[in-house]
């Protein structure tokens, strides 16, 4: 069944019809804004600059207990550092997917192949009876994330970098449908939604439906002009609005971060 929700009409105000990408040239360039409710997919190329782009859309945390930022790359100093050169918040929810993949799997796994080439000792098979080594194949990290955003309450801000990460581990098929499941529960809640995602060595068809369930598609791109290099980002879907279509050239400053220089319709 579905769920009444009902809005304060002070958070109303307060939270207003859009929210900011953190970019106040890109608000001004989208006419004011992300409207409340959207689900952004942003495809991304290495070295174009996506991954500033996705802290800086978690800067605004208009609520901070009620913003979430999910990382399966980074780890937490070095969020960390990129939000204090900035002077964004730190009192957002982060959560370090890598991180926590590298403890619980990796460094278990890489114990585990030392055993099986050294051998067992003594205290290695007293401290086993005890603990165990394997990675525990019960932990859904897909799941887990899913559910978390979904906790979130109305006007929650929150950003995926990337997800890759459940890409290479996870049926596409059930990462798409999490994906769904994620868009909706936006929609209702009004939240803003950002799900990056690596255009290397993904398949047509899930681009595809990433892109359908999207309300606004991003291409983040870097090409070479000479000995230097320009980073831009593409609008190129955003739902009932064609007229904010448009290719932007941005740079990065130390005070402003991601900043467009130029811009050029493509509708």
């Amino acid at each position: 069944m579905r769920k009444n929700i009902t809005f304060d009409a002070e958070d109303e105000e307060f939270f207003g019809q859009v929210g900011s990408f953190g970019v106040p040239k890109f608000d001004n360039e989208m006419h004011g804004g992300v409207p409340r409710g959207f689900t952004m997919v942003a495809f991304t190329e290495t070295g174009s600059g996506a991954e500033l782009f996705a802290k800086q859309f978690i800067s605004p945390a208009e609520e901070s207990e009620n913003t979430l930022y999910i990382s399966t790359n980074e780890a937490q100093p070095e969020i960390v550092r990129v939000f204090n050169k900035y002077g964004w918040p730190l009192d957002v929810n982060v959560r370090t997917i890598g991180e926590e993949y590298n403890a619980n799997v990796l460094e278990k796994e890489l114990l585990a192949s030392r055993y099986r080439l050294e051998g067992f000792r003594l205290e290695d098979i007293q401290r086993l009876a005890q603990t165990r080594f394997v990675e525990d194949s019960t932990q859904d990290y897909l799941t887990e994330v899913t559910n978390e955003i979904m906790a979130l309450g109305p006007y929650f801000r929150a950003g995926i970098d990337s997800l890759d990460f459940f890409l290479q581990r996870d049926d596409p098929g059930r990462v798409v449908a999490m994906i769904r499941m994620l868009q909706a529960h936006t929609q209702m809640y009004r939240g803003l939604l950002l799900i990056m995602v690596s255009v290397n060595g993904l398949p047509a068809s899930v681009r595809q439906e990433l892109s359908s369930i999207a309300d606004m598609v991003l291409t983040f791109g870097v090409r070479t002009i000479g000995s230097d290099f320009e980073t831009s980002m593409i609008v190129s879907k955003f739902r009932n609005a064609p007229e904010n279509l448009k290719m932007l050239v941005f740079r990065v400053t130390p005070e402003e971060g991601i900043t467009p220089e130029t811009v050029e319709r493509i509708a």
